[in-house]
């Protein structure tokens, strides 16, 4: 007899982990849930379909860990009570029309903040540049014999395995040749996020922010796989180095169909400022040209500034997943 038969049964474990949150993109559906519908546009070949907030913006594993006496997924866990406070701050925003309490404003801007550094473009150029740095190093342990030697017998002091039938010449002609790949463990990546997180956070509270807002009968903001933008103010200065902390940009990140944060250094707009179409136009073009694969839209249609004109952008009526 099983006493207790749960007990007995394996924990199933979220392997499907969202960048963006269900319950952010939720706020660009058809309904504003995390049930709702929008169009999935895919940037580089321009095909669209309709899915739900779960079936984008994931990737599996993205957020596990292993750490003795912890599920995989308890980061996953963790952030869930805090997505779905920033969630709700959206929610109070869309109802109120005002600018963000200050405990609402602390949910949205860490909201930003986590989605700025913790995503797969993000990941991806991080351990391009870590593989440049590994890569280098490997390259200065065999530049001379003396120097993989001494490096060499530190690695076994410290318990390190070194195969003794591997010589330097084999070593030398390994790293040379670079036919090797370098991979990089979940756990690095997100301490690496989470410090520039906290790096980074400082400095977007400084910035001086407003709340956009679009009335009801102009067209809606989309959301994209990147959606906080940072631009140079002046558009002449595209295409330089751009970061947070540099004066004279603009962050610009939807928090809806119909609200938004945008932030400045110096200059700062009104608390509460209302677009007009173009303005509107303008922000989308500036989610659209960040994404990374997909734009999320809840109209079939939705307003960009394009080659310096306001067009119009159809998605096409495709698969429904």
């Amino acid at each position: 007899m099983i006493e207790n038969p749960s007990a007995m049964r394996t924990k199933k474990i979220a392997r499907k982990h969202h960048y963006l949150p269900q319950g952010y993109l939720a706020g660009f559906t058809d309904s504003g849930t995390k049930d709702g519908r929008f169009f999935v546009l895919e940037v580089e070949t321009g095909n669209s379909f309709i899915t739900s907030p779960k079936n984008v913006a994931a990737e599996r594993d993205f957020n596990r860990v292993e750490i003795d006496g912890k599920d995989p997924d308890v980061l996953e866990q963790a952030l869930a009570p805090f997505e779905e406070g920033a969630a709700k701050s959206i929610r109070r925003v869309e109802a109120t029309g005002v600018f963000p309490s200050e405990e609402d404003f602390s949910y949205l801007i860490n909201l930003l903040c986590l989605i700025a550094v913790r995503n797969p473009h993000f990941r991806k150029s991080a351990n391009r540049s870590r593989e440049q740095v590994v890569r280098h190093i490997a390259e200065l342990l065999v530049s001379d014999k003396k120097v993989w030697e001494q490096n060499a017998k530190k690695a076994k002091d410290a318990g390190k395995y070194m195969p003794s039938n591997v010589s330097f010449e084999d070593v030398k002609r390994f790293v040379q040749e670079g036919e090797y790949r370098i991979e990089f463990g979940a756990e690095g990546n997100i301490r690496t996020e989470f410090h520039v997180f906290n790096s980074l956070l400082p400095i977007l509270g400084k910035r001086l922010w407003s709340l956009i807002i679009v009335p009801e009968k102009l067209p809606e903001f989309v959301c994209s796989d990147r959606p906080v933008t940072l631009v140079w103010k002046n558009p002449n200065l595209k295409g330089r180095p751009i970061g947070y902390g540099l004066r004279h940009t603009e962050v610009f990140f939807p928090l809806n169909r119909r609200r938004a944060l945008f932030g400045v250094f110096e200059d700062p707009l009104p608390a509460i400022v209302i677009l007009d179409e173009t303005m509107v136009a303008e922000m989308n073009a500036r989610v659209a040209q960040n994404a990374e694969r997909q734009v999320f839209s809840a109209c079939e249609t939705f307003m960009m500034v394009y080659e310096g004109k306001v067009r119009e952008v159809k998605c096409h009526r495709g698969t429904v997943e």
